[in-house]
């Protein structure tokens, strides 16, 4: 990969760092699209672009250069704001559309496209690729969109792809001030550090797949090294952990840190029976070698760390 021209889209994100460094590390000439200028590594050599993904104007003003491979991880999660709908149709799926209408399509080998397991809209039983597209929200919606837009053009002028549906992923943020820290395992931390203890707004029976950002970057980095195969992949671990199982572990590193115990509270008055979610990665691992590793007790006390850093 040395030399390699990388754009990154959502670089300056939790996930997209994990990804710019290893990148960066391997030996590419990596370039970020993204509004967060304050968010550079000043130790990693990257070249930050500075466009918003919903202009076309200025998508196609800033990249005026051929690029070898694309890895599009902009994307508005924030459902809780204000006119999150809007924002997300204009991010998430129009975006794609501009991104790829200013990319010179010829010249790219692949567009790895981070779509999500929403999309399948179910909460229980095994997800594979096959299962049909059923989304619940307009998060999983714009996503699935985008990925018809992301197929549209390998049909319509050629796109080299692979679509990623990520399940849950983890990882120690870059920067205290990083705006996840509603992603559920910096959540849960943050609230044991803070307020020592956990409350959980459900029973604690919910089960989610959970892969570390750290797997994730090196399965691009893997996937780089492979021709395009305008496939979609469930890009999970397999590991799937209830909140409770989450929240117990969390509980056990803190005690082992700081020796003091934290209480874990539930909420009592959810009497669902949540059954458990398993998302298939076997054409993943049948497309590339692969072993993911189980690396949370690591994360949960790297951010346990950060949070010590005031």
């Amino acid at each position: 990969m040395l030399g390699k021209k990388v754009l990154i889209t959502g670089g300056h994100g939790n996930l997209g760092l994990y990804i710019v460094s290893a990148l960066v590390n391997l030996g590419c000439d990596v370039f970020v699209l993204s509004r967060k200028k304050d968010k550079l590594i000043e130790k990693l050599k990257y070249t930050v672009i500075d466009a918003d993904i919903v202009s076309a104007t200025q998508l196609r003003e800033k990249l005026n250069f051929d690029i070898d491979y694309c890895i599009h991880l902009a994307s508005y999660n924030e459902y809780f704001l204000e006119d999150y709908p809007k924002k997300a149709l204009e991010v998430n799926t129009l975006g794609t559309r501009n991104l790829l209408e200013a990319l010179n399509i010829k010249k790219l080998k692949n567009f790895i496209y981070f779509s999500t397991f929403h999309v399948y809209g179910l909460n229980s039983g095994m997800i594979d690729e096959n299962t049909a597209p059923n989304p619940k929200n307009d998060y999983a919606s714009t996503h699935l969109f985008a990925e018809y837009i992301v197929k549209q053009f390998g049909f319509t002028h050629g796109l080299k792809y692979t679509i990623l549906r990520l399940t849950n992923s983890y990882g120690v943020p870059f920067f205290k001030d990083t705006d996840k820290w509603y992603l559920i395992l910096n959540n849960l931390v943050k609230d044991a550090i803070d307020d020592k203890t956990i409350k959980l707004k459900s029973n604690g029976e919910i089960h989610k797949d959970f892969v570390s950002m750290v797997d994730v970057a090196r399965i691009v980095n893997t996937l780089l090294t492979k021709n395009a195969s305008n496939e979609i992949f469930n890009l999970s671990s397999g590991q799937a952990y209830s909140l409770l199982e989450l929240a117990k572990l969390i509980q056990e590193q803190y005690k082992k840190k700081y020796n003091e115990n934290i209480e874990i509270s539930i909420n009592s008055d959810d009497k669902n029976n949540y059954k458990r979610l398993d998302v298939d990665n076997r054409k993943l691992l049948n497309f590339i070698d692969f072993n993911f590793k189980d690396i949370i007790d690591d994360e949960v006390n790297n951010i346990f760390t950060l949070l010590e850093d005031a």
